[in-house]
């Protein structure tokens, strides 16, 4: 017995919709633009899942060609918010225009070959190619997001779409080769039942995928900021420390040099009792972007502490460690911080060490070029 296509769409209606519900509810427990694309995300579905519905009540509640131009429209929107959910994802804001774009083009469509040159055939291939065409950009920028992480997952939410997108794609052939009348989306037959309860899966498979992504990205977030200073954005003392140790063992296994530079701000405190904490912090961000910009991209650069930096040199001897320490001291002097009217002037102390790869210990490095630093500071350099 072959399920007729009208309850296939009421099942499809059912499910997705619960999911996309699901999606907007899960929304509460993240933040920023992740929220903000799972709501999107949800939305898409709950429009797509309209449409569906639209679809399953022709004859019921809605005229033939009404019902088919308001499903029509709700797919396409849905497929359309689907897209900018992803674009949130990526970081970047929505575009909405070319949605709206195809959807009219499609309606427009539509609307000639219902009113001025019948063909069904014609309606069916256009609004499957557009559905098809909008679900495959959202399987193709999965692929290339960089957002994404982990094979698996990634590939289950691709696929999903790539597979919503090729049996429509299988629906235009079929059209060419049945004609409009036998691919109508309430004519019973075994094509149609599995064609729309495959995509009835993959609506499915898109929902709960994309929430896996998110639970991803979530949990990439919150070990970033366990190993991140959330001032400056640098590596905090902890993961600074375990970086250095890495770095250290591969120095001690491939002989390699390595060393360390201290820095500290001079006269910290006094900015923050003149200008204020808000100033103090300024200035904190401030030289953790010129530290960066100063050193090499291999090069770790951390905060650890108050107004206190460090910065590891992997393959840099002592004599090269000494030029990078003289760049950063003169960039900073070269940059002072604009606030407000003025111009806050900067200084930095720094002190260096090399990694003794006869005894290639942290500690030791670390105390070796906190000396270094303080004699610096005591000579006013």
């Amino acid at each position: 017995m072959i399920l007729d296509v009208r309850t296939v769409f009421f099942i499809t209606f059912l499910y997705g919709l619960l999911t996309g519900v699901g999606l907007i509810s899960a929304s509460r427990s993240y933040s920023g633009t992740l929220r903000r694309s799972m709501n999107v995300m949800g939305a898409g579905a709950v429009f797509l899942m309209s449409g569906v519905l639209a679809a399953g009540l022709q004859g019921i509640w809605l005229t033939s060609f009404s019902s088919v131009l308001l499903a029509n429209f709700l797919m396409l929107w849905g497929a359309g918010e689907y897209y900018q959910a992803l674009r949130l994802f990526d970081g970047q804001e929505t575009s909405r225009w070319f949605t709206f774009a195809v959807a009219a083009a499609v309606m427009g469509v539509n609307l000639f070959f219902y009113a001025v040159i019948p063909s069904l055939s014609t309606r069916v291939i256009v609004m499957s190619l557009a559905f098809s065409f909008l679900m495959g950009l959202s399987g193709i920028r999965i692929l290339r997001s960089r957002s994404v992480s982990g094979t698996s997952v990634r590939n289950t939410a691709s696929g999903s779409f790539w597979l919503v997108s090729l049996l429509f794609v299988a629906r235009a052939v079929g059209t060419l080769f049945f004609g409009g009348y036998k691919t109508a989306l309430l004519h019973n037959n075994l094509w149609q039942t599995l064609l729309f309860s495959g995509s009835a899966v993959g609506f499915v498979l898109i929902n709960f995928s994309y929430l896996l992504l998110c639970n991803g990205q979530f949990n990439r977030h919150l070990e970033q900021l366990a190993l991140t200073d959330p001032l400056t954005e640098l590596f905090n003392r902890r993961a600074f420390s375990d970086l250095a140790l890495r770095e250290i063992a591969r120095s001690a296994r491939s002989g390699e040099p390595l060393s360390l530079i201290m820095i500290d701000a001079d006269g910290f405190k006094k900015i923050n009792d003149t200008f204020g904490h808000a100033a103090g912090d300024r200035v904190l961000q401030h030289l953790s972007v010129l530290i960066r910009d100063s050193v090499r991209p291999q090069d770790v650069v951390g905060r650890l502490g108050g107004d206190e930096f460090a910065v590891l040199l992997p393959g840099a001897n002592h004599i090269m460690a000494l030029g990078v320490e003289e760049r950063l001291v003169a960039a900073v002097d070269e940059h002072p911080l604009s606030w407000h009217e003025g111009k806050i002037p900067l200084r930095i102390s720094a002190g260096t060490a090399a990694l003794n790869l006869g005894d290639p210990d942290f500690d030791d490095l670390l105390s070796r070029a906190d000396d270094a630093l303080y004699r610096a500071k005591r000579h006013g350099n």
